[in-house]
């Protein structure tokens, strides 16, 4: 067993929520608050499950538990859950807006729950492009079950996500039988081959000044401004960083303001000020408010 402490504001409940949110899902899988999840470490793949009881708990369950796995592991889990992150900052920070303070009371405790592999987060943000979000799972697990590694325990399946060699190897044809378009499976073996190719290194990317991880990320083709903001709140810590074309923040934006219509790009820019330094986590929390 792996125990992790999480600090006084972290809610599992509001967690398990945000991870339970589509049964497309097909890189996790939750039985009764229990979450179990596939890792490729050192090329072999490892499944682990996390409850919860005052901290977490951590059970391997596949026959390698050594300490290299058992860091790995958890260094992951700390990434995910973003238990690092102080949030009575956050929750100080934003009190100047009243109708984020209201959410952030609501779902006190709500980690950004983050991607902590920046090839996850750039392959699902392009996924998830000019499409709704049911399409965007059934995609994603087309894509995880046809290339994704498994392991089978207690007779059920779980994943591993592809990684970019296998997804670098294939070419636009593979993609077309899923219903990927186009542009969006070229757009995936481009995020694929700079990683795959080294052109796209993650422990050197996010060493970088905010702008130029930004500047780095849009020059791969397909990758844009709202997708660069997204990986980088989501695997980057970025918490700054603020997709402000996200459709889904629009509609929640509309919901929780009480607006006639959904908010200008100009006007969303003016709100956000009383959200400065925390405009990816302020997102996090909008998004979180259209569960239901």
């Amino acid at each position: 067993m792996i125990f992790i402490q999480t600090p006084q504001e972290f809610s599992f409940k509001e967690v398990t929520r945000f991870l339970s949110r589509n049964e497309k899902e097909c890189l996790h899988t939750i039985h009764h608050n229990e979450i179990f999840k596939v890792l490729e470490i050192n090329n072999q793949l490892t499944l682990f499950s996390i409850v919860f009881d005052k901290d977490l708990i951590i059970a391997i369950h596949t026959p390698d538990k050594s300490i290299t796995i058992q860091d790995n592991i958890k260094q992951y889990i700390i990434d995910w859950f973003d238990l690092t992150t102080d949030l009575k900052h956050f929750y100080k920070d934003v009190q100047k807006d009243e109708v984020l303070q209201n959410l952030c009371q609501q779902y006190y405790g709500l980690r950004m729950i983050g991607m902590p592999d920046l090839f996850e987060s750039l392959v699902w943000s392009v996924i998830g492009q000019q499409i709704n979000l049911n399409f965007a799972y059934s995609l994603k697990e087309r894509l995880v079950r046809n290339y994704g590694r498994s392991i089978i325990h207690n007779n059920e399946t779980f994943y591993a996500l592809p990684t970019p060699e296998k997804l670098a190897s294939l070419n636009i044809e593979d993609f077309l039988p899923h219903q990927f378009s186009r542009s969006k499976a070229q757009y995936i073996l481009n995020i694929s081959r700079a990683f795959a190719e080294g052109n796209l290194i993650q422990d050197e990317i996010k060493k970088l000044p905010f702008d130029e991880i930004r500047q780095k990320l849009i020059a791969i083709k397909g990758v844009g401004n709202w997708t660069a903001n997204y990986s980088m709140m989501k695997s980057l810590k970025s918490y700054d960083a603020f997709p402000i074309e996200d459709v889904g923040l629009h509609n929640a934006i509309k919901n929780q303001y009480k607006l006639n219509g959904k908010p200008t790009i100009a006007e969303l820019h003016k709100m956000s000020e009383n959200w400065s330094g925390w405009r990816g986590y302020a997102t996090f929390y909008f998004w979180h408010s259209l569960l239901t």
